[in-house]
């Protein structure tokens, strides 16, 4: 019996030695999948397919997730080859994953960015019926919009004509410039199987192919000498050429848009007139004008003839409360700040925050929204202290004074040099792994340095970031240079975006797309990382600004996108 004893003791010892390897995978294999994600989110594709990709193999506990993480991360990187044998290669090892419309709801992206539409739409029928379903024909929608060879499109439309979104962007492409009088029947098919809106797609203006009218009222100042105005009008010289290119490469893709410039000055006056034009009120879209006191003609304008109005530059949601026709393209400073509170309280630990901000109007105004979307959602703030950067004695004094012990992260609040300096002395002395989170004009303070700034956790709200790696980016700088002699600005490029973003919305749904706006969500841009009109808190319901605020981190020199959209 004694015997039998220890030999079950051994036994049970051997087991236990021969189970520590297998734990030990186990643990490696969680933190490789872990990495692999988070390298992801930071958009470091490569490494983040690296991580990934040992454990695809097929007795790796991590295999399914991991296969398709991999592939996401191989179309971000623009490797669209290996996304597809990787989903290949989880259909057929695991043919019985839980998330398996979600793969196929990425291979039907990949065969979309391949050029292989047919396949792509193929795989999306799949996910009639699903969760997916919403998302499935957004995908759709996006990549035929894109689809500019007629006769490509028509052998879409045979195959798939029974397809109600196929058929619908063909008759958005017949009536944006396609349209021949041959087409009518084919139209009309469309029109009637589909219960579409006749008076948009049949009536005389539609099949005359004029395209949507845009309105653009800005400062262009025509009745002053040029030399006292080109400098400083350059943002508006900017803005309005990055819609012309925004315009041409709509065009390309059978997307007519008429823009229209009027000079809008800051004299209400004078811009209510304008505005009083019948030209004006037949729309179907207006852009500008910029100064706060004209936006509020222009908004009363929006209400009394139900035509939607685009603020290009402001953030302040006041011209646009309680008229649903009005909004701004950028994200408002309360949007910002709420946005910013939302993600340090999902990412910093403890959930506590020590928030400072500069003796300004805005930036106080700033704080103010930040604190409170952090109280609400269960933080807790330890100190909230306003400084006055103008005073460098009292300002230092407040820093070296500040206990970060039990600070989850730290918020500062000014656009100040001194601010900056004593901000980054205070956190390389005393908490270098501290989170901070501030604005993005930090990055052009000379009197610090960007490796400062990377050796820190710092994080940047950056409402205007604009990825200058996209390879789209190559193709707008070599295309506005050959045309305007300059390099594009920060306003060329929001020209650009926010045209392209507004004008695809009009092919789409025409111009009353209010609704449509909310239920898209955020979408991602050209350029931009993210745009759209409704949250994820509060899906379907419209919002007055862009709810979609990148934060951007320093990663090896390299500014990156740390909350991207997808």
């Amino acid at each position: 019996m004694k015997k039998n004893f220890w030999k079950n003791i051994a036994g049970l010892l051997l087991a236990g030695l021969l189970a520590l390897p297998v734990q030990a995978q186990v643990q490696d294999a969680a933190t490789a999948y872990s990495n692999g994600k988070v390298l992801l989110q930071q958009q470091r594709y490569d490494q983040a397919m690296a991580e990934l990709k040992p454990l695809t193999s097929s007795e790796n506990p991590y295999a399914p997730e991991a296969s398709y993480f991999y592939a996401l991360a191989a179309l971000k990187g623009n490797k669209t080859k290996e996304a597809y044998q990787m989903l290949l290669q989880l259909q057929n090892q695991h043919p019985d994953w839980a998330g398996m419309k979600d793969a196929d709801y990425l291979l039907a992206n990949v065969l979309f960015e391949q050029g292989d539409y047919e396949r792509a739409l193929s795989k999306l029928q799949e996910l009639d019926g699903s969760a997916l379903e919403a998302d499935a024909e957004g995908l759709k929608r996006y990549y035929l919009t894109r689809l500019n060879s007629r006769p490509a499109y028509e052998q879409l439309l045979k195959r798939f004509g029974s397809d109600k979104t196929v058929a619908q962007v063909y008759a958005d492409k017949l009536i944006g410039g396609w349209y021949r009088p041959e087409d009518r029947q084919t139209l009309e098919r469309i029109v009637q199987r589909f219960n579409l809106d006749r008076n948009r797609y049949l009536s005389k203006d539609a099949l005359s192919g004029q395209g949507f009218d845009v309105a653009v009222l800005l400062p262009f100042q025509l009745n002053q000498p040029l030399s006292q105005t080109a400098r400083k009008n350059q943002f508006v010289t900017d803005l309005y050429a990055g819609m012309k290119l925004a315009q041409d490469s709509l065009a390309a893709q059978g997307i007519r848009i008429n823009l229209l410039a009027y000079d809008a000055s800051a004299d209400t006056t004078a811009t209510s007139n304008l505005l009083r034009l019948p030209e004006l009120q037949q729309m179907d879209l207006v852009i500008g004008p910029v100064y706060k006191s004209t936006a509020k003609v222009a908004a009363r304008f929006a209400a009394q003839n139900n035509i939607n109005v685009i603020n290009p530059l402001s953030q302040d949601t006041d011209i646009a409360k309680g008229n649903e026709h009005v909004f701004l393209f950028e994200a408002s400073v309360a949007t910002q700040a709420k946005q910013a509170a939302t993600f340090a309280y999902q990412h910093f630990n403890p959930k506590t925050a020590v928030i400072l901000f500069e003796n300004t109007k805005d930036d106080t105004t700033f704080a103010g929204h930040y604190r409170r979307q952090f109280l609400r959602l269960g933080g807790k703030v330890k100190v909230y202290k306003k400084i006055s950067s103008s005073q460098a004695g009292a300002t230092a004094a407040i820093f070296n004074g500040l206990a970060l012990e039990d600070a989850g992260h730290l918020a500062v609040f000014s656009e100040k040099m001194t601010a900056a300096v004593n901000t980054i002395s205070l956190l390389q002395g005393k908490a270098p792994r501290l989170p901070l989170i501030t604005y993005e004009n930090w990055l052009d303070i000379n009197q610090i340095s960007l490796q400062q700034l990377d050796n820190l956790e710092a994080y940047f709200i950056s409402p205007k970031y604009v990825n200058k790696y996209n390879p789209v980016n190559d193709w707008f700088r070599s295309k506005y240079i050959s045309k305007y002699n300059l390099p594009p600005s920060m306003y060329a490029y929001a020209g650009f975006e926010m045209l392209y973003y507004f004008g695809t919305r009009l092919q789409q749904f025409g111009p009353q797309f209010n609704q449509q706006l909310a239920a898209q969500g955020i979408q991602q841009g050209v350029f931009y990382p993210g745009h759209g009109y409704s949250t994820t808190q509060k899906p379907g319901e419209l919002q007055p600004d862009n709810q979609y605020v990148p934060i951007t981190k320093l990663d090896n020199l390299q500014l990156t996108v740390v909350n991207p959209v997808f």
